[in-house]
């Protein structure tokens, strides 16, 4: 199973989408708290080394804040979010890439929302800074399959891009986009949380859902893997597949970042042999 958990989990604390109020809490004050980076960073600091652990996801805005909380023996591999759009990413890019404390593996820029996602796509495309490979992230808009002909037409043409999605979305939608991602070869990432109130398939759904495109099965059968109501079928099933089938998983699905990524290692522990 290594080949299907290697460096899967994201750490998205800094990206829950929605939290989820206590009780008595007005929501629109939850989602206006910030994760603290005092409560961040010591959780992936004790996943870190777990094979399964992979990127500190860290929105730009908040990288400068982020070096005044690193120690010497950090060396955390980082991924970038432009938050605040992809024109001050080369700025922050630049100034991660020299704190040695930090290597920057991966970029993620989403597309504004309200923009029509093929055009977003083709001007985000030729404003990427150069140094770390790029997921662009599309949203359920107008556009949304002409966005990802340009991001796999980039990567054809040598570069380093990928899509991403959020997976709290409607399962429909996000079997569509799986589905289209498996058509054009293009490798993606999901957002993982809750949104709307909405919370979006786990993990170990994410990883069946990739396994079942990647062996060519139609945008149904995927839905259904996303629709699973029993973790412990979803598990059973991902112990049935080879080592192609765990790689050719994986080359879709390159990553899923979680906003709880101790539970989420845990809940990997049936199908890891490394605990």
């Amino acid at each position: 199973m290594s080949a299907l958990l290697a460096r899967l989990l994201d750490d998205a604390a800094l990206f829950p989408p929605d939290r989820v109020p206590p009780d008595g809490v007005r929501p629109d004050r939850v989602r206006g708290e910030r994760v603290g980076l005092d409560e961040a960073l010591p959780t992936y600091r004790r996943v870190a080394r777990h094979p399964a652990a992979g990127r500190f996801l860290c929105p730009a805005s908040r990288f400068a804040e982020l070096r005044t909380r690193l120690v010497p023996e950090d060396l955390l591999d980082l991924g970038l979010v432009a938050d605040t759009g992809i024109q001050d990413l080369s700025a922050t890019l630049e100034a991660a890439q020299g704190e040695p404390r930090v290597r920057v593996t991966a970029l993620r820029i989403p597309l504004p929302g309200d923009a029509d996602q093929a055009r977003a796509a083709a001007v985000t495309i030729a404003r990427l800074p150069s140094g770390a490979p790029a997921h662009i992230e599309v949203r359920p808009s107008p556009g949304w399959r002409d966005a990802l002909d340009r991001v796999a037409a980039a990567r054809e043409r040598g570069a380093p891009l990928g899509a991403a999605y959020r997976t709290s979305c409607a399962v429909e939608r996000l079997a569509a986009f799986i589905s289209a991602c498996a058509e054009r070869e293009l490798p993606f990432v999901l957002e993982g949380g809750q949104e709307g109130g909405r919370e979006g398939p786990s993990p170990v759904h994410a990883l069946l859902a990739a396994a079942t495109a990647a062996a060519g099965a139609g945008e149904g059968d995927v839905r259904d893997a996303l629709s699973r109501a029993d973790p412990g079928d979803v598990i059973t099933d991902l112990l049935t597949l080879g080592e192609e089938e765990a790689v050719g998983a994986r080359r879709l699905l390159s990553a899923y970042g979680t906003p709880g990524i101790e539970t989420a290692l845990g809940a990997l522990r049936p199908i890891s042999i490394t605990g």
